[in-house]
């Protein structure tokens, strides 16, 4: 795979760089994750609430009780 350079505002960085710090990784590896998901279509329904973006829910509250 190629390697560019992509740009982003101060203010995106900052979002970007306060979900990576959440997880313990680099910025650079978070937008390396999202760029994969992107490409290969992940649909939020699809991921496990450990591997959605900050503040994204998949439905599942997680109780395990039926509404």
């Amino acid at each position: 795979m190629e390697e560019v350079s992509v740009s982003i505002s101060a203010e995106q960085y900052e979002r970007l760089a306060a979900i990576a710090a959440a997880r313990g990784v680099s910025a650079e590896a978070q937008l390396d994750r999202l760029i994969e998901d992107a490409y290969a279509g992940a649909e939020p329904a699809d991921l496990g609430a450990e591997e959605l973006p900050l503040g994204v829910c998949n439905g599942d509250d997680g109780d395990g009780a039926d509404d």
